[in-house]
């Protein structure tokens, strides 16, 4: 019988508050909580979730972490139910939380990447998604300029 994976939330946030509230959160729904650290953005996602059998990295391909990178807040939900995972978030929203931008549910594919990996296609998606809301929002402020002048 194939052994499901355990529920685990891993999170980077640098506010005191936040953490325990993290905590907190995972706690009262039974979910396994695991701060990251600065150190572990060269590991891959899979092994930080502490799945077996990920294949192991080719460190001479793998992209090199730039010597100053800020480590941005995320969460990455791993073998988490979609029920489960609405209520985290929810709650997250209910108890006041600050929003984080990055969030990521492990996928076969982004098991294999390193942290930092994931945090760089996280980060590229949100700057598309913001880039593509921004110019609509500009679009609309635009177009009810030229109502108003007719």
């Amino acid at each position: 019988m194939k052994e499901l994976p355990k529920s685990m939330i891993l999170y980077y946030v640098q506010d005191e508050k936040k953490k325990i509230q993290m905590e907190v959160l995972g706690m009262s729904m039974s979910i396994t909580t695991k701060k990251l650290k600065p150190s572990d953005l060269n590991t891959q996602v899979g092994t930080l979730a502490g799945m077996k059998n990920i294949a192991p990295l080719d460190l001479s391909q793998t992209e090199k972490v730039p010597a100053i990178f800020c480590m941005p807040e995320i969460i990455i939900f791993s073998g988490v139910p979609d029920k489960k995972l609405d209520e985290f978030l929810f709650s997250y929203k209910k108890v006041g939380l600050t929003p984080t931008k990055l969030k990521a549910v492990t996928t076969p594919k982004n098991i294999n990447w390193t942290l930092y990996q994931l945090i760089r296609e996280l980060s590229a998606e949100r700057a598309q998604i913001e880039g593509r809301a921004n110019r609509l929002s500009g679009a609309r402020k635009l177009s009810e300029a030229k109502k108003e002048e007719e």
